[in-house]
């Protein structure tokens, strides 16, 4: 797999696991990136870590590590884990709390967290219902929804999907579960997808509620969205978007800009 498209020269990284999962994210066409050197440079804004990494054929590249916000600690820290780990942390959060107040369907699946529309501060975790139906397994529309306090992940309470009709029942089914994109994955990339993924939508989670820009966010959006078409259902990008329409939306147009001005990454 190809590093996606950037419009700044180097990958925020918060923790050094997130550095391999961005590697083990988009791995060579046979085999994971075999890290050959790392380098520290010292700058006046930035700390970069760069990295060269040989293909499966012997090509070698160059990754720039942008490792500022984490440089002289373990790395990022947030509910006593790295960024990688941090939206999996929030989600069984969100599955716990809405299985000690029912009415709760066994077969609940958190899906990722989006900042609330209707509660400000907070997080909404959708939660969809993962049910076999004539020997086919899928994913149905969330019922309900959790919401957390952010960051701290403190349930708020949980209730109805906005919208949803209680008196139809299955929910609209979204497709097959897991996901096809999953299926092709192998273990490495598929744990580097979901770490990178989670330390990614966390800087912007932090960014949206904070109204604070960093130089990666453009990349980290479209990013974003790579890796979410790569775990999630196309179908659960507008049940995101039902939760949280300007920020999908803003998620959407940041990512439009690297799709018009990205270069390829590594180099």
């Amino acid at each position: 797999m190809a590093f996606p498209a950037r419009t700044y020269e180097t990958v925020r990284v918060d923790s050094v696991p997130e550095e391999y999962a961005y590697l083990h994210a988009y791995p060579t066409v046979s085999e994971p990136w075999s890290v050959v050197s790392q380098t520290l440079r010292y700058g006046k804004k930035a700390t970069i870590d760069e990295v060269i990494a040989r293909d499966d054929v012997g090509q070698e590249i160059s990754i720039l590590f942008d490792v500022t916000n984490f440089h002289g600690s373990p790395g990022t820290q947030r509910l006593e884990g790295f960024t990688t780990e941090y939206l999996d942390r929030l989600m069984q959060r969100a599955a716990e709390f809405a299985r000690l107040n029912p009415p709760h369907h066994p077969g609940s699946l958190p899906r990722f967290p989006v900042p609330s529309a209707r509660y400000s501060g907070r997080i909404d975790v959708p939660l969809a219902v993962l049910a076999v139906d004539a020997g086919r397994r899928g994913l149905y529309a969330p019922p309900r929804v959790v919401t957390l306090n952010y960051p701290g992940g403190d349930p708020f309470g949980v209730g109805e999907y906005p919208g949803f009709d209680p008196t139809s029942w299955p929910p609209l089914r979204l497709g097959d579960w897991p996901p096809p994109t999953i299926s092709r994955l192998d273990r490495l990339c598929l744990e580097g997808s979901v770490a990178r993924f989670s330390a990614c939508a966390t800087r912007l989670m932090d960014a949206w509620f904070e109204g604070a820009a960093y130089p990666q966010l453009a990349d980290e959006a479209a990013e974003l969205l790579i890796l979410l078409a790569r775990l999630d259902l196309p179908a659960m990008l507008p049940v995101y978007k039902g939760l949280s329409p300007a920020y999908i939306g803003w998620i959407q147009n940041q990512a439009e800009m690297v799709g018009q001005h990205g270069k390829p990454g590594g180099h």
